[in-house]
């Protein structure tokens, strides 16, 4: 009476195929153009790129989350230091002022 339908099966790739593709996003060409020319949707793509800079932060052992207390700290060290300056270039200019009017 009715008609059997096929059963749907994922596609697998390797992950060689994924790393490749994955580069070829990265290096700038267009996700929609990957997704036509290997057959791929454009979600697994970028689903694909998340995945892999998500093991990329796990091999260099630090998050975002390290870089940007690093970074947090190496601001408030260059603006303490800035301040220094400041206060140094007000001390010179007032003591310029003093051997001026002397002459």
């Amino acid at each position: 009476m009715g008609v059997q339908k096929g059963i749907m099966t994922r596609k697998s790739y390797d992950a060689d195929f994924k790393q490749e593709v994955t580069r070829l996003l990265a290096s700038g060409r267009i996700a929609k153009e990957i997704s036509e020319t290997f057959g791929i949707a454009e979600n697994l793509l970028y689903r694909w790129k998340r995945m892999a800079t998500m093991k990329t932060k796990s091999k260099n052992g630090q998050s975002e989350d390290i870089n940007a207390g690093k970074l947090a700290a190496e601001n408030a060290r260059l603006r303490a230091e800035n301040e220094r300056l400041k206060t140094d270039r007000e001390i010179l200019k007032k003591a310029l002022g003093l051997f001026s009017k002397s002459d």
